[in-house]
């Protein structure tokens, strides 16, 4: 504990001397400014109000499309998963700095988001049932959405400030986004339409209930217009 104390506050006098100090900035008031941000959330921007030397509001929009696909097999039989995260998300938050000269801030908020997590299943094996077989396209395939809060309350920590008292300053927020339970809904074609029962929903529900967090990890350049 002690350590990672002490590599905070290293952290925070080098973003405080580095990029922030600059004495010709002695307003404690109206002074805006815009990010350009990259992270968990995807990539986007914020509008940054200083209300006061030690509070700042940010008010930002960013658009997250990643897809995967993954190779796998269940019961010896081969699927491909594909799975896509493709979400925008709003955040409204608020920076608290403990001192006028500090970088290092705590960040609460809300984060407006559909949360949405689809999973795609598609056989790459025929199946034989009697004696008949049946293609991939002939079983069909099965998708799995987890959707989370549309609200999710945020708090976490960061290090720059979103006005920077210098024209151009750097920026780092880490922190998670409550999503609540994640609720999943089955929609299956063919042969896999009997999978999407409400008792295989409940218990996909039962086996992510842990997973109640989502990560809140951007990278963030500060500009300070006026």
């Amino acid at each position: 504990m002690k350590k990672l104390l002490l590599f905070l506050a290293l952290v925070n006098s080098f973003y405080t001397h580095a990029f922030e100090e600059n004495p010709s900035d002695t307003s404690s008031i109206g002074r805006i400014g815009i990010s350009a941000q990259v992270g968990t959330t995807g990539y986007g921007g914020s509008l940054n109000v200083r209300i006061t030397k030690k509070i700042e509001l940010t008010f930002g929009h960013s658009i997250l499309d990643v897809s995967a696909k993954l190779a796998t097999s269940f019961d010896g039989q081969k699927v491909d998963l594909t799975v896509t995260n493709k979400n925008s998300f709003t955040t409204f938050g608020c920076n608290l700095y403990p001192s006028k000269k500090s970088s290092f801030h705590l960040m609460v908020g809300a984060v407006l988001s559909a949360s949405e997590f689809p999973i795609q299943a598609i056989s790459k094996d025929s199946q034989s049932y009697q004696k008949i077989i049946f293609s991939p396209e002939q079983l069909g395939k099965l998708d799995f959405t987890f959707k989370g809060a549309e609200v999710m309350p945020l708090i976490g920590i960061g290090f720059g400030r979103a006005v920077p008292k210098r024209r151009i300053g750097f920026g780092l927020d880490l922190g998670a986004a409550y999503m609540g339970n994640l609720k999943c809904t089955i929609t299956a074609t063919k042969a896999f339409e009997p999978v999407a029962t409400q008792q295989n929903e409940n218990v996909l529900n039962n086996a992510f209930s842990d997973f109640k967090w989502y990560p809140f990890l951007n990278f963030k350049l500060n500009i300070k217009l006026f």
